[in-house]
């Protein structure tokens, strides 16, 4: 399996104006790698799937994602601002982690295994603070390489 973070699609950004304007940003991120073959159809079933229900699921974080047939790899940026912005959380809060999961289409059962071991992890106060503080995208990086694995791990067993 191929690396689910590089250290290119980690980014520390001092605001986004909008729901909107993360989304767009991330999804060029993610574009940037190759593994979107047409970003714009990709970037239309994440806002599709967040007029459904948001990804903010509390506590700063949001984990939009979607899964399409544009997509090459299971692949996912992250992005930590230093200024909250509104995302129609699930606690009414403002966001300052955003995980982008970008899904191949036949990728249903390991996406959603992924999607659950990020979402308890970032549940812990102490993690997340890790990726808050993180003082550089090297620094961040560090730290979503540490969930890599830690996902990984839950993934074998």
């Amino acid at each position: 399996m191929e690396r689910l973070f590089s250290l290119n699609l980690v980014r520390l950004v001092d605001h986004f104006e909008t729901k909107s304007h993360c989304l767009e940003y991330m999804t060029g991120m993610l574009a940037e790698t190759g593994a979107l073959s047409f970003p714009d159809r990709f970037l239309s079933a994440v806002k599709g799937r967040e007029e459904i229900m948001s990804t903010g699921i509390g506590r700063g974080v949001a984990i939009p994602h979607a899964r399409d047939l544009t997509v090459n790899r299971l692949q996912i940026a992250v992005c930590v601002t230093q200024e909250p912005f509104e995302f129609q959380a699930i606690d009414d809060q403002p966001v300052r982690l955003i995980f982008l999961i970008a899904v191949p289409q036949g990728s249903n059962n390991l996406y959603m295994k992924i999607l659950r071991s990020l979402s308890e992890y970032l549940r812990q106060d102490e993690a997340r603070n890790k990726l808050l503080n993180a003082i550089d995208e090297k620094e961040l990086y560090g730290y979503v390489h540490e969930i890599e694995v830690r996902v990984l791990d839950d993934l074998r067993s």
